[in-house]
């Protein structure tokens, strides 16, 4: 069955936190949106918009129908509105777009802040140090003939919110373009010789990436088990974005946008 191919544009309004590792008290934000979580976000969103938001089971019915019609790139911020700003292409990615919130806290018995509490949160800015907007790219892959319940997935991607404290008016995105760019037979993504990933991609086990250089990490998240309950996945050891292949590859985007093997 045939796909097509859209390339997203968000315009970031508020403070994004992508939740990656504690660093003392500095809890330290991915600099980029992983698919999973724009696929929980546009699953809430089509949830909510048929009337199920408090319903776990729809959610979970919803979030696997979603997986099965829809392959999620990578976002990645850009200052351009074009072209993403990868951090290892520029050495000042951290100082122009990269801020923290310091909080703490409260003890209402003593009326101070509780001992020990003090923390940073990292995030990726809404505007850069110099004053420039910025925005999320990605490429979105969805399957010809959806389901009667996906049908609005464009309405409902026009509202999703992003990544953590979001109670606190963080993760606000508002979609500028969503530009369709074609059709594929195949959702794959075909790398030349030394080009990083743009994306996690499966170390071991089968489908694994070969001949790659960089870091690998466990892939980690939260998922709905069959009672309704949040648990940890089973981890994923992954290739992490930035890794360069040493060949070139043909790839293939799978679920929440993990990169595989291809045939």
């Amino acid at each position: 069955m045939a796909w097509t191919l859209y390339r997203l544009v968000f315009r970031l309004e508020s403070p994004l936190h992508i939740g990656w590792r504690k660093v003392g008290n500095l809890m330290q934000t991915r600099p980029y949106v992983p698919g999973k979580v724009l696929w929980a976000a546009l699953t809430a969103g089509i949830t909510r918009d048929l009337g199920h938001g408090a319903d776990g089971q729809k959610y979970k019915g919803i979030g696997q129908a979603v997986q099965e019609n829809f392959r999620f790139g990578y976002l990645w911020p850009s200052v351009d509105g074009q072209t993403p700003y990868f951090p290892w292409e520029h050495d000042d990615f951290d100082y122009r777009l990269l801020g923290s919130y310091a909080g703490t806290a409260q003890d209402p018995d003593r009326e101070a802040a509780e001992e020990g509490s003090l923390h940073e949160t990292e995030f990726i800015a809404p505007i850069t140090r110099d004053g420039r907007p910025v925005y999320l790219i990605g490429d979105l892959w969805v399957r010809n003939g959806l389901p009667h319940e996906l049908q609005n997935w464009q309405k409902a991607l026009g509202k999703v919110q992003l990544g953590g404290e979001r109670t606190y008016g963080w993760g606000r995105v508002r979609l500028e373009r969503l530009e369709q760019l074609g059709q594929l037979k195949e959702v794959v993504i075909r790398l030349e010789k030394n080009s990083p990933l743009t994306a996690h991609a499966w170390a071991a086990g089968e489908g694994a990436v070969l001949n790659v250089i960089g870091p690998v990490e466990p892939l980690v998240g939260w998922e709905m088990n069959e009672e309704g309950r949040f648990v940890l996945s089973q981890a994923v050891i992954s290739w992490a974005p930035g890794s360069r292949v040493q060949d070139g590859l043909e790839l293939v985007v799978g679920d929440y946008g993990i990169l595989k093997k291809g045939p």
